[in-house]
């Protein structure tokens, strides 16, 4: 019987093991951390631009699907425990004066369950000016 001689060697299974364990624990933080920049990301844009800076408001209503997304309803709380909606906000006059910043960045689809639908432009909205 012939022996045949690799053309590289390879780390051995503990060193190889330990690798792609730290490369998996890795990645899974790294994963956390964008979750958590998201949530960040999120909670300010809807307590600045969807309340209208309102510093009450507290809590956001989400829903699951069923493969697993989450959406925003519109309903939020405020500290006092006050639900109100985003559609309220605007009704007050308060959103009313934004629609011309994030429409033209967006594609009208056909409504959902009897609601406007948009489609987000999201790199013309991350390129947008902030003045």
């Amino acid at each position: 019987m012939t022996t045949q001689t690799r053309a590289y060697q390879h780390p051995d299974s503990g060193t190889l093991s330990a690798a792609a364990d730290a490369a998996l624990a890795a990645h899974s933080e790294a994963a956390d951390r964008i979750a958590r920049v998201m949530t960040v990301v999120t909670a300010a844009g809807v307590r600045d631009g969807l309340t209208g800076c309102d510093p009450d408001a507290t809590h956001l209503e989400l829903t699951e699907g069923y493969d697993g997304d989450l959406w925003a309803t519109g309903r939020y709380w405020t500290a006092d425990g006050a639900e109100r909606t985003f559609a309220e906000h605007a009704a007050d006059g308060a959103g009313a004066g934004i629609v011309h910043v994030w429409h033209p960045l967006c594609t009208e689809l056909p409504d959902r369950d009897g609601r406007p639908a948009y489609r987000l432009d999201l790199t013309k909205a991350a390129g947008m000016p902030l003045d």
